[in-house]
């Protein structure tokens, strides 16, 4: 299993249990160092939630406990990752962006095992994959790790059409991986 950490903090952010995948842009094209994740909701007790169509699906017919606790799969602090959501402004969001990408390519032009184009090619996608996020501010949530440090990695998500939990999205260089 690989473990997505923090590349500021350490934080654990994700892991690649919940299969990450690139961004894809309205016009079908990969928006270059993002990844997303789908979230689900689940109950707190580790079982899936019944959405409602009963043995359509081949399940079988399952009791649903209408008094066990729902959460989110990837926010919850004990099932999830802990995340806290944070009200940000565009302006708010945009200088984060600016200060995040700029800690970034420090730490990764510092770091012996990351090659000297992977730092170019980040630079490069800075603006490309800032301006998709700057486009669908107004459809964001964004999430602190639970260490609340604001030079660390944030999660943004949003829901795809007729989707009813969130796609959390990252920015993949801020993040390491760790094998365990």
């Amino acid at each position: 299993m690989i473990i997505f950490t923090c590349r500021v903090t350490g934080d654990e952010m994700l892991s690649d249990a919940y299969k990450p995948v690139d961004v894809i842009d309205a016009d079908g094209e990969v928006v270059p160092e993002l990844m997303e994740i789908e979230s689900m909701t689940v109950n707190k007790d580790g079982g899936e939630v019944d959405v409602g169509c009963g043995d359509a699906f081949g399940g079988g017919a399952e009791e649903v406990d209408d008094g066990a606790e729902k959460v989110n799969n990837v926010i919850d602090e004990s099932i999830g990752f802990g995340y806290n959501e944070v009200p940000l402004g565009k302006k708010d969001f945009k200088d984060f962006l600016k200060a995040y990408c700029g800690k970034v390519r420090t730490l990764l032009k510092e770091d012996d095992k990351i090659a000297g184009p992977d730092v170019k090619a980040f630079t490069q996608a800075a603006p490309a994959f800032c301006k998709f996020l700057l486009g669908k501010f107004d459809d964001l949530q964004f999430y602190m790790s639970p260490s609340f440090n604001p030079d660390g990695c944030m999660a943004m998500s949003y829901y795809k059409d007729g989707a009813s939990n969130p796609t959390f999205m990252y920015i993949k260089k801020g993040l390491s991986e760790m094998k365990v």
